[in-house]
């Protein structure tokens, strides 16, 4: 009886904490803000004095499956799973969702679901990775090239009533790696963004952790 009871407890424990664990219902717009293992990944959480070194956004495809859009190598969509595979172990993710987005009605969701894949297929989609990090930054061919950040308030914009406001980025902290990555010619204070910029915007509410 003791052991069926031990059992019982054990089996309760664990879908409690599976459900604890998918307590977030990510909709579409929310910023998943993450800390990737990797030592520029470092160099960028020292400079914005932050433990987040990359972004993505919810967005569901076609068939209203969760996927993160985001800016590596290029703009496409990921697998939750493969968003999260290169975290760094131990630290959270942050979501935050747009305020404007906290009390849709689901038919509101599921058009504002369609009309944020129609715009990223036509507009955002392969778009090159920016390793500059320049707000306004086009290439030869006249494609927008977008960090990750970037791409995210640029993407938003689009549905929020009130515009990101880029900000002058620094590059002091860490002076003498961005002079090898920038060739010598760090764009200090240019305008931009970066993944903790959405943890103080205040068009956004934290919701929890993944």
């Amino acid at each position: 009886m003791k052991n069926i009871l031990i059992g019982l407890i054990i089996s309760l424990l664990s879908i409690f904490f599976s459900h604890f664990a998918n307590a977030i219902d990510l909709q579409n717009g929310d910023v998943l803000l993450i800390s990737f293992n990797c030592y520029e990944c470092r160099v960028i959480e020292s400079e914005t004095n932050s433990n987040f070194s990359h972004s993505g956004v919810i967005l569901k495809n076609a068939s209203r499956e969760i996927r993160v859009a985001q800016s590596l190598g290029s703009v496409a969509l990921y697998t939750l799973d493969q968003f999260l595979k290169n975290k760094t172990p131990g630290t959270n993710v942050a979501v935050f969702r747009p305020i404007e987005f906290m009390h849709l009605s689901n038919k509101d969701k599921n058009v504002l679901e369609d009309q944020m894949l129609s715009l990223f297929d036509s507009t955002f989609k392969g778009a090159p990775f920016d390793q500059k990090y320049l707000w306004n930054n086009f290439d030869s061919k006249g494609r927008e090239l977008l960090y990750c950040s970037e791409f995210i308030a640029k993407f938003l914009d689009y549905f929020l009533a009130s515009a990101t406001i880029p900000y002058p980025l620094s590059y002091k902290k860490n002076e003498a790696y961005w002079l090898v990555y920038f060739h010598g010619l760090i764009p200090e204070g240019e305008l931009g963004n970066s993944p903790a910029s959405f943890a103080i915007d205040k068009r956004f509410n934290f919701i929890g952790n993944l």
